[in-house]
């Protein structure tokens, strides 16, 4: 009873120290720096890429006393220099499949990871934390998590259908629920998935080396932690933490260390910002709009996308 009060009177004194680690794209950084945001009762340590400071205005909260932003590179021309990288690759993706941007996505973003976690293994050798809090492309945080004997929640946009499974429909062979139930159009997907299998594992063979690449090893206690072996026995399991799930229901999934919490949209911005997406938002009425993402450039060229944006206009 005594700790409850002395949490109601001095709540920012004993504070939760949380760490959290994202890679700097829009998509990651933005739903992670949002829960960042709705912590109230935490001092939150923040470790992300140089060019997320192109989605979050991070000055804003240089002086908050609860939050400290701690960047993969201190180097002012890293910011320019890794969105020039990362417009590249978004212009190569927009203009190749999903399988043939693997050979390029996946360098990169192996870069990126063993970057963030040389500087999580630093903050965690030096400091202690009540629980830390990673984006899902973040492997082996468990690993970290287990010899900090810290807490571990991953934090994910959503749950995907198994892209694999056989039985359902996959989402780029263009297959309805109702046409899945006939026999020549389940060849037709198996044959798909085969297809597909044998296109990704091809891309893959050369980037083999990337994936069982040396871990980064920092000298320190953390040094052996993120090894293969490591990563593969660690038996430290993780709050799985989406925005939401696979499909518009709710899963019925009972899994206690998986929750969903919805969709993270800051409509606040919409005030500094003049379009007719904007104008379109602000003449509903409140709470009347479900968002919904339509594609990914990944899989649709940029102009099609573009297309299909004013068509909803």
């Amino acid at each position: 009873m005594f700790l409850l009060w002395l949490f109601i009177l001095f709540p920012s004194s004993i504070a939760l120290k949380s760490l959290m680690v994202t890679i700097g794209a829009g998509g990651h950084v933005i739903p992670l720096f949002e829960l960042a945001k709705a912590m109230k009762h935490h001092h939150v340590t923040f470790i992300t890429e140089p060019y997320a400071k192109y989605f979050i205005d991070f000055d804003s909260y240089q002086h908050s006393s609860s939050f400290r932003i701690l960047y993969t590179n201190d180097s002012a021309d890293a910011p320019v220099d890794q969105i020039k990288i990362e417009n590249d690759l978004e212009e190569y993706f927009a203009n190749h499949s999903l399988v043939e941007s693997l050979s390029q996505l996946i360098p990169s973003l192996a870069r990126s990871i063993d970057a963030l976690l040389r500087k999580t293994v630093h903050i965690l050798m030096i400091e202690q934390f009540d629980v830390v809090i990673v984006d899902s492309f973040i492997k082996g945080i468990h690993t970290l998590s287990d010899e900090a004997n810290t807490p571990c929640v991953i934090q994910t946009a959503g749950v995907k259908l198994d892209e694999f499974h056989i039985n359902l429909p996959h989402m780029n062979s263009f297959l309805s629920s109702k046409q899945i139930t006939l026999l020549k159009h389940r060849i037709y997907n198996a044959a798909f998935h085969l297809r597909l299998i044998a296109s990704i594992a091809m891309k893959l063979l050369p980037l083999l080396s990337t994936f069982f690449r040396s871990p980064p090893q920092v000298p320190g206690r953390f040094y052996e932690t993120l090894t293969l072996k490591n990563q593969i026995f660690t038996t430290t399991k993780c709050l799985q933490l989406y925005s939401f799930p696979e499909t518009l229901f709710l899963s019925s999934d009972s899994d206690p260390y998986k929750k969903y919490l919805g969709a993270f949209i800051d409509e606040a911005s919409n005030h500094y910002a003049n379009n007719d997406l904007v104008r379109w938002i602000q003449s509903k009425p409140k709470h009347s709009i479900i968002y919904v993402s339509v594609g990914s450039i990944a899989r649709i060229q940029i102009d099609r996308m573009k297309s299909l944006i004013e068509v909803q206009l």
